[in-house]
This record gives C-alpha cells, sequence and structure tokens, in this order.
C-alpha cells in the first residue's frame, strides 16, 4: 500500500493494489512521509474505508476530532453488535457511529439533553437494535465512565439499522421509519383497530417490510410470480387486506417512486390479514376479512 496523502502526523491516505483508499491511523505514521512512499505497515493502528458521502477528507477530519478512547469503546461496540444483530454491521459504520458517541458523551459533560424524532416509533420497529443499543450504552459507561441517557439507544439504533441497508447517511433510514409508521396508520384507519405494536404479527410485518426495502435499496429480483388465480382469490377472499396492500403500495411508490408488483401486494395483503385478525389487533371497531369472507381461511 502507498501513501496518497498526509493529512498530518498520525493520520494519512493510503491505496492499496487495487486502488482502494483507505485512511490509516498511526501514532507518526504521517511523518515525514510523502505521497508515493510505501505505508510504514508496522505503524499503522486503526483503517477505516471510505464508502458513499463518508469520502477520505471527511473521514480523515473525524479521526482527528474523536478522541481515541471514544473510538476504541465504539470498536468493541461494533465487535459486539457484529455477534449480537448479523455481519451487515461492519468497520464502515464505525467512524459515523464513533461521531455520534462523541458528540454525545461532550453533550453529558455540558449537561445538555436532545430530543430525537420517532422515539417512541423505533423501539416497537427495530426491536432487536434498540435492545442491543441499550448494551451498548452499558459498554459506554463501563468504558468511558459516561452513563448516557437511555434515550440515546434511539439513534444508535438508526445506525445498526443503516448498517443493514448500507445507505451513505441517515436519510434512507429514517424515511423508511417514516413510512413503516405510517404503514401501520393506514391499516388503523382501515380497520378502525388498535394495534399491539409489541406483538409477533407485527414483528413479522415490518420485518417483511424492511426485506422490501432492502432488496429495493439493493436492486434486487422482484418477489417470484404467484399466478393470477391466486391473486384473485386473495382479493375475493380477504378485501380489506387487498385494499389496504394497495394503499401501501401507493405509499411506496409516491415516497420512493418504487414499481410494487402484483405480488408484492399480495404478500402485504396476506401480511395485513395476519395482523388484522391475530393477536396484533385489539379491540376492533368492525368487522375483519375472515368475517367478511364468511370465515375462510
Amino acid at each position: 500500500m502507498q501513501v496518497s496523502k498526509v493529512f498530518n502526523n498520525n493520520v494519512v491516505l493510503g491505496v492499496d493494489e487495487r486502488g482502494a483508499e483507505h485512511v490509516l491511523m498511526g501514532r507518526g505514521l504521517g511523518f515525514q512521509a510523502h505521497a508515493g512512499d510505501a505505508v510504514d505497515t508496522e505503524r499503522v493502528e486503526r483503517t477505516f474505508v471510505a464508502t458513499g458521502t463518508q469520502t477520505a477528507e471527511r473521514i480523515a477530519a473525524f479521526v482527528e476530532e474523536i478522541p481515541l478512547p471514544d473510538i476504541e469503546v465504539t470498536e468493541e461496540i461494533v465487535r459486539a453488535g457484529r455477534e449480537a444483530l448479523g455481519d451487515h454491521v461492519t468497520e464502515h459504520v464505525l467512524v459515523p457511529l464513533a461521531d455520534h458517541i462523541s458528540f454525545a458523551l461532550r453533550r453529558a459533560e455540558d449537561g445538555s439533553q436532545i430530543e430525537y424524532p420517532l422515539q417512541w416509533e423505533v423501539p416497537y420497529l427495530y426491536p432487536a437494535e434498540v435492545a442491543f443499543s441499550r448494551v451498548a450504552l452499558g459498554i459506554i459507561e463501563e468504558r468511558r465512565g459516561v452513563r448516557l441517557p437511555d434515550l440515546e439507544a434511539i439513534p444508535l439504533a438508526l445506525h445498526f439499522v443503516n448498517a443493514q441497508f448500507g445507505a451513505p447517511d441517515m436519510s434512507t433510514t429514517v424515511r423508511m421509519t417514516e413510512v413503516l409508521t405510517e404503514t401501520l396508520a393506514i391499516i388503523r384507519a382501515e380497520y378502525g383497530i388498535e394495534i399491539d405494536e409489541q406483538s409477533l404479527d407485527v414483528a413479522r410485518f415490518v420485518t417483511h417490510l424492511r426485506h422490501l426495502f432492502l432488496r429495493e435499496q439493493q436492486g434486487g429480483p422482484p418477489s417470484p410470480v404467484t399466478g393470477d388465480d391466486l391473486h384473485d382469490a386473495v382479493r375475493a377472499a380477504r378485501p380489506r387486506a387487498y385494499a389496504c396492500a394497495t394503499r401501501i403500495g401507493a405509499l411506496l411508490t409516491e415516497r420512493f417512486g418504487w414499481d410494487v408488483t402484483e405480488d408484492e401486494r399480495l404478500y402485504l395483503a396476506l401480511h395485513v390479514s395476519r395482523l388484522t385478525a391475530g393477536g396484533a389487533a385489539a379491540g376492533s371497531g368492525s368487522p375483519s376479512d375472515y368475517s367478511t369472507a364468511g370465515g375462510t381461511a
């Protein structure tokens, strides 16, 4: 690997044999180094990969501003997050997460607090990420001696959700969270019911939508074709669920420009039917698809 640019005595930009850029950190790594020199690999302590909107210059600026202990505790959290949540929690989340944690620690020292949007929605939309983020708060307290407010689990969770989608910034994840909330609101309005956000059916429904978001984000193949007969059967047996699915599809098209296929509307309708007929629905003020369809499954 060669030095491409020297940021300071401890941070340089390196380019590997494939042309990929890496921000390298190590005591004295940039001292008297010049572009074109071979990187002194024995001095490299940490490597940060530039992707998306995280340019090398931006990462270098972050690394220069973030205290080393904050980077170290974030590295521990990322490793634990990979074990708890999956391999999608990669080193790419390290810099933005370290930046957030470091800023939160500075706010705690100043005694200032911040209110986060979506603080009520995130726990039931992303329960696994929130649960691990509360573990992360414990790691921060143990390593840095500061107990951050429990509310900090919300933005930490969004960082881990964002890691799944590989989005360049948090805006996509925030938009997705808002749409998930609106989707449940559509179902509430259509059926006139309350929905138990803690139920397994809601968790399955949200998981299905997250996979849909992931597939669209990464340009994956559409759902397999199921055939017109099944579509007709679902429309006849579950008219309200299908109407909900159509409205949800229209919302996704409006917000993201997606072409929601007929098959995807079918799958959404089946999830809506399960959600409104099972333990997720409580206090129904109107008949479900089951009673509408004469009790057929």
